[in-house]
């Protein structure tokens, strides 16, 4: 007898044996994704401090803006008119005074990290328990 195909038995492990690779794999991904979430955050921060320092050089009276006056002014982009954006699982707002600038990162997925970046130019880790300085 000259059988062709596959017998359900061997469908089965194979699907079984993707099933494993799966589950193995998926929360892999998930951290990659928090990882790489959490890198684009903080180069934000990064950027927006930049612009910060822009702005305030290029203002009659060296005062730092808030988000959506460096957006006005074309140091940030139009995500940050309305003084808050929300991209890449994180909602970033801020702060700014005549002599300092707080720019916070919060994370909308509660497995990422939260980041703040001030006048000091240092990113900062917090947590939701941590107050911004």
């Amino acid at each position: 007898m000259n059988k062709k195909g596959f017998s359900l038995i061997e469908l089965l492990i194979v699907i079984v044996i993707i099933g494993i690779i799966v589950i193995i794999a998926v929360p892999s991904l998930l951290e990659s994704k928090r990882a790489a979430q959490a890198t684009a955050a903080q180069a934000t921060l990064r950027n927006i401090a930049s612009a910060q320092v822009a702005y305030s050089s290029k203002s009659t009276n060296r005062t730092y803006g808030d988000l959506g006056d460096l957006a006005s002014q074309a140091f940030l982009d139009a995500r940050f008119s309305s003084g808050t954006a929300d991209f890449d699982g994180y909602t970033f707002s801020g702060t700014a005074t005549t002599t300092f600038f707080t720019v916070t990162a919060g994370a909308q997925d509660t497995a990422n990290p939260n980041f703040y970046i001030n006048h000091s130019m240092v990113v900062h880790y917090c947590t939701n328990d941590d107050p911004v300085r």
